[in-house]
């Protein structure tokens, strides 16, 4: 398959606390991957060195077959690398469709920008709060929105951050059901999660992160019961939901 990421060798500490180490995996275009561990894996590091908050001591990180390293942020998310955040923060005195309008406008004139913003709603279900404060939208709503805003970037690669947590179990399924749609786009996921149903259900293949190194990747049920995994991360193990 084509890849999309390929992550070779990727090295990060801070201080004496070796975050990342010798961390190497692929991300093949079009799929939705589960990227997963215990707190303290690594997780949000690698997801901070692939969107360019961080730059790694030592690696590489090629998208489409390029370095990207040296980018800055903007530029990544120029050339379409996305990401959502564990905890959402809305332009919270921007209504919904303002928030996204805002967005698509750095890549199209206004009027382009209005019908933009209107099929992104349409796509994750946000049309009908277009006109409510960002501010003041259930946590579910503003993971949604989160993720509206990315969809304004056009983005290739979407790394999603804990889009779950916090969810009651209908919420979940509604959000299950909004990464299936927008990976229909075309658009490749990252998906780091602790609920390991959704895991299950949205990915096929995932990559277990311990203690900054690649436990363990492959088939998302047959990883997960690996007696190496269980015990770093599942506790009492895992069962077919």
């Amino acid at each position: 398959m084509e890849k999309i990421l390929d992550i070779k060798n990727l090295d990060k500490s801070f201080g004496g606390i070796h975050a990342v180490n010798n961390v190497s995996f692929a991300v093949n275009k079009g799929e939705i991957l589960g990227l997963i561990g215990p707190n303290g894996s690594g997780k949000s590091t690698c997801v901070n060195l692939i969107s360019g908050v961080y730059k790694p001591d030592s690696g590489e990180i090629l998208y489409n077959e390029k370095d990207i390293v040296g980018m800055t942020v903007p530029d990544r998310a120029n050339i379409g690398i996305g990401r959502t955040f564990q905890s959402p923060k809305p332009f919270s005195n921007l209504t919904v469709f303002e928030s996204v309008l805002t967005i698509a406008l750095l890549h199209n004139s206004m009027a382009k920008a209005k019908v933009k913003a209107n099929e992104i709603l349409e796509l994750t279900e946000l049309n009908n709060v277009a006109e409510i404060k960002s501010g003041k939208l259930p946590i579910e709503k503003r993971k949604w929105l989160d993720l509206a805003r990315i969809l304004a970037i056009n983005p290739q690669v979407i790394m999603m951050d804990e889009v779950m947590a916090g969810l009651n179990p209908s919420e979940m399924e509604e959000s299950i059901k909004l990464v299936k749609k927008v990976n229909k786009q075309g658009i490749t996921v990252v998906f780091i999660e602790h609920v390991m149903t959704a895991v299950i259900k949205l990915c096929n293949r995932v990559i277990v992160l311990n203690e900054g190194t690649v436990l363990s990747q492959g088939n998302a049920k047959e990883v997960m019961k690996e007696e190496a995994v269980i015990k770093a991360y599942l506790g009492g193990g895992y069962k077919d939901a």
